[in-house]
């Protein structure tokens, strides 16, 4: 599950990825009940400000460029919201990496686009995407996304 933060089609290779934010890592569920579940809990749901604070290298090797963004209220709470949904699903998101209290949001770079450390992020969606499609590695495909919406203006 990601954020988009730049254009996204709804087909792309594996290496072609646009700039995002992950909110969980890859998992195994039954689509199904995982495009249910999420769309009951992102109903209704507003949009994230935050912003990139800090050039870092992640992974292993310390080789992936990120802007890592503000670990705010906002951020903070649609994260814990979609772990609780997809442990609600059946996920097992326990055996999970780099979520709860080890989550830190950020944007990798991205064939040389990258989010410029001061850079205001609107997170406005949340975007299943499956890393498999039709059992090729790849693709990946846009599964469903859920906007995020502003509350009407009051009249």
């Amino acid at each position: 599950m990601v954020t988009f933060v730049e254009p996204a089609a709804a087909e792309f290779g594996r290496d072609a990825w646009p700039l995002h934010v992950t909110w969980v890592p890859p998992f195994d569920a039954a689509e199904d009940d995982v495009v249910r579940a999420l769309g009951a809990v992102l109903d209704g749901r507003r949009p994230v400000e935050t912003s990139a604070l800090a050039e870092q290298w992640f992974g292993r090797r310390r080789d992936v460029r990120v802007a890592e963004l503000a670990h705010g209220p906002g951020v903070e709470a649609l994260h814990r919201a979609l772990l609780a949904t997809l442990a609600e699903s059946g996920v097992d998101v326990r055996a999970m990496r780099h979520v709860g209290d080890a989550f830190r949001p950020h944007v990798s770079e991205q064939g040389g686009r990258f989010v410029e450390v001061g850079t205001s992020v609107r997170l406005a969606d949340v975007s299943l995407v499956a890393m498999r499609p039709g059992g090729d590695p790849r693709r990946r495909q846009v599964v469903r996304s859920w906007p995020l919406a502003d509350p009407a203006p009051a009249r």
